[in-house]
């Protein structure tokens, strides 16, 4: 069955705390829609495995973004459920271990890695700036290709 072109495409970001990466990915991801004209076409989010369900982004991810012209999001982890995986029409995880994880709940699951070139997103978590900036500017580089993948995976499913 064809799905409604009205209806939000879900792209679901995964990690462990939902502090670090993820957050970044849903932030950054989302700037790159706007920039395209597509974020109303988009619902974006992100959540960890062991989320608490309360921590705000870690402060050097927000000192990243800002770092890049990217206002800091004032955003708290949400724990990732099943219910949440089977929504996604994507689910884009930052490792193989979190693929592992929700393998089996959506058919539609990558790392961001098999998507944008490259292995595991390294974690920057207790890191300092300059290793947040590094997976920032990661996410920015490849977020045109991760935005591309999300575009031909929507169509595939209108």
């Amino acid at each position: 069955m064809k799905k409604n072109k009205s209806k939000k495409f879900k792209a679901l970001f995964v990690c462990t705390g939902n502090t670090c990466r993820s957050p970044m990915a849903e932030i950054i991801v989302r700037t790159e829609l706007k920039k395209r004209g597509k974020a109303e076409e988009y619902a974006v989010s992100s959540a960890g495995l062991c989320a608490d369900g309360a921590s705000p982004i870690a402060k050097n991810a927000n000192a990243a973004l800002k770092a890049f012209g990217i206002a800091p999001s004032r955003r708290r982890s949400k724990l990732l459920t099943p219910a949440a995986v089977k929504r996604a029409d994507a689910v884009i995880c930052m490792s193989d271990a979190h693929k592992n994880a929700v393998r089996g709940l959506n058919g539609h699951t990558a790392t961001y890695g098999e998507i944008a070139g490259g292995g595991d997103v390294p974690d920057p978590y207790g890191g300092d700036l300059d290793r947040y900036k590094q997976t920032a500017g990661f996410f920015i580089r490849t977020a045109p290709a991760v935005v591309d993948y999300l575009e031909k995976m929507r169509e595939s499913t209108e």
